[in-house]
């Protein structure tokens, strides 16, 4: 594509972070895309021409507000974008999506996740980024890999997380119980720690949350030298493993120092505001680090993040690893791929909106912006970016992109673990119909 920039798009797109390099490749031909990669469908200098896009998120009334302001930012400078904003629920957001794929009614900008990215990537519903000129992804290089499919970049993550477990110290100090060493401790010394907590507290809270999501099995299996998926798309665990991890959980919750059977149902789906740990009913939480000032505000309690206990009691072999808090991603079928890119390039890349968005989004990625956001940060979220950096170090693996048809490997597990908890079937049992279920899945969706 032929395109020609105008001296006052150079000054603009400058303006909203997008890199000088990238500018200038740019000038009097097509621009070179910003990842480098095949040839550009989107050219910079196109940023900024007519054009109406339909944005979407799941959201809540924090990201509401400030994404609305970024929007009305963006759109008072470069008046000749319309972007018609359509925040949703996380609920029904999928089913949603889902549905304006199928009907051509895609939305051009699209908030993603890492559980459906490659599900969407692969049946074509996303663009390659890596064609679109008007994003500068040189700051961004470090969390690209996470978006990247069949080398292909179907996302560019909105901010790093890392999970974690949530204190409230306000209960342990209620309870006589004193925070853990975080670096050190066993899955033994959580349990013990749970029962010390409940027994403290009088009856007035329990130990712990639990949420036996795929990012809890994620963990656990990598402390014992597996993952739930390998860089293939096959599953990477064995069944003996999966069970061990059952059985954990079934002695936790025979102790009585965790939810209930019906209080964990009850909590898996309730906003977050509602769980235990936000209505201080739980003294730990399992959470990921860009929560805890929700939460901090929910339970007005003083929290502090610790890193998930081990097999082996050592911080370099707990298992973490950073997540991107979620990805913008650009739907394939949209007309204005370059526009689109801009103001994907401006939540991403300009320290005004970062202003405005600060870490509720996730820590975000380009060095620079978090140098503006960090002194502006609540004492919760300053937490959250400390402990982001404080285990840089330990981390040594990043997950492969889940693969596709396992968007649900979430719900499947609590579901599975229900089963464990209420009696209805032993670990050994839940370890065996997980797998066969998420290989079913797997085969389903090639």
């Amino acid at each position: 594509m032929s395109q020609q920039m105008s001296r006052r798009q150079f000054g603009a797109l400058a303006l909203t972070g997008i890199g000088t390099t990238l500018l200038l490749a740019g000038c009097g031909t097509s621009a070179t895309p910003a990842g480098g990669g095949a040839s550009s469908t989107a050219a910079a200098g196109d940023a900024f021409k007519k054009a109406t896009l339909n944005f979407e998120w799941w959201t809540n009334p924090v990201r509401s507000e400030y994404t609305d302001k970024i929007i009305t930012q963006y759109t008072a400078a470069h008046p000749k974008v319309t972007i018609n904003q359509a925040p949703g629920q996380w609920a029904t957001y999928w089913t949603k999506l889902s549905t304006q794929v199928a009907g051509q009614t895609e939305p051009d900008v699209i908030q993603m996740d890492q559980a459906y990215i490659a599900e969407y990537g692969a049946r074509g519903a996303l663009l390659d980024m890596s064609t679109v000129a008007s994003i500068d992804t040189k700051p961004l290089k470090s969390s690209l890999a996470a978006g990247t499919l069949g080398g292909k970049l179907y996302g560019i993550p909105t901010g790093n997380n890392a999970y974690g477990i949530a204190a409230n110290k306000t209960l342990f100090e209620k309870a006589g119980v004193k925070v853990p060493d975080d670096k050190t401790w066993t899955w033994d010394d959580y349990l013990d720690l749970c029962s010390k907590l409940k027994q403290g507290s009088g009856g007035a809270f329990t130990g712990t949350t639990w949420q036996s999501g795929d990012q809890d099995i994620q963990i656990w299996l990598h402390q014992h030298g597996e993952q739930l998926y390998t860089d293939k798309g096959k599953l990477g665990f064995k069944v003996g493993t999966l069970t061990d991890w059952f059985a954990m959980i079934k002695k936790l919750f025979d102790a009585g120092d965790a939810p209930t059977p019906d209080e964990f149902t009850n909590d898996v789906a309730a906003s977050l505001q509602q769980t235990l740990f936000g209505t201080n009913k739980a003294a730990l939480g399992w959470t990921w680090s860009n929560q805890i000032t929700a939460y901090q505000q929910s339970n007005g309690g003083e929290i502090v993040l610790l890193r998930p206990p081990s097999v082996a009691g050592s911080a370099s072999k707990n298992g973490l690893y950073y997540k991107p808090s979620m990805y913008w991603s650009i739907g394939s079928q949209s007309k204005y791929p370059a526009q689109a890119g801009g103001i994907i390039n401006y939540f991403l890349n300009s320290t005004d909106a970062a202003k405005l968005q600060l870490a509720e989004r996730g820590v975000p990625a380009n060095a620079e912006v978090l140098k503006v956001v960090k002194p502006k940060l609540s004492p919760t979220d300053q937490l959250a970016v400390d402990y982001l950096q404080n285990i840089k170090s330990e981390i040594k693996w990043v997950p492969p992109v889940p693969p596709k048809g396992t968007s649900t490997a979430a719900s499947v597990a609590q579901r599975h673990t229900q089963d464990v908890v209420f009696g209805r079937a032993t670990p050994a049992d839940a370890a065996k119909a997980f797998t066969t279920e998420l290989q079913g899945l797997i085969n389903s969706a090639s």
